[in-house]
């Protein structure tokens, strides 16, 4: 599974407005500051091939994603979390990037 060229241009769209539950708002900063920070633990992963590593944080993160109301997030680390189970380093090699830029481009708004 690859990321198209349309999913690379959505990834690199300007903001990307995510509308989430208000109850949530208290956690949203620590979540997607431990987002970013498994996508660069993936990058170090992948640097050595641990596609086993790569995997289980990916796992992670698609529940985490969906369970907050980001389910762009849950969708990009599901295709990395299959790319990592087939060891298929050159989806992975692409969709992290994608990941890193999205997550920077989202712009939270609560209802």
């Amino acid at each position: 599974m690859a990321f198209t060229d349309s999913e690379s241009n959505f990834a690199a769209q300007d903001k990307e407005v995510v509308c989430i539950d208000a109850s949530f708002e208290p956690l949203i900063p620590k979540f997607m500051v431990n987002r970013k920070k498994e996508v660069v633990a993936m990058q170090d992963a992948f640097a050595s091939q641990d596609f086993e590593t790569i995997r289980q944080i990916s796992h992670g993160m698609k529940g985490a994603g969906g369970s907050y109301g980001f389910d762009r997030v849950s969708e990009m680390a599901a295709v990395i979390e299959q790319a990592a189970k087939a060891a298929d380093a050159i989806v992975i090699q692409r969709a992290l990037p994608l990941l890193g830029v999205y997550l920077d481009r989202i712009e939270v708004a609560y209802d």
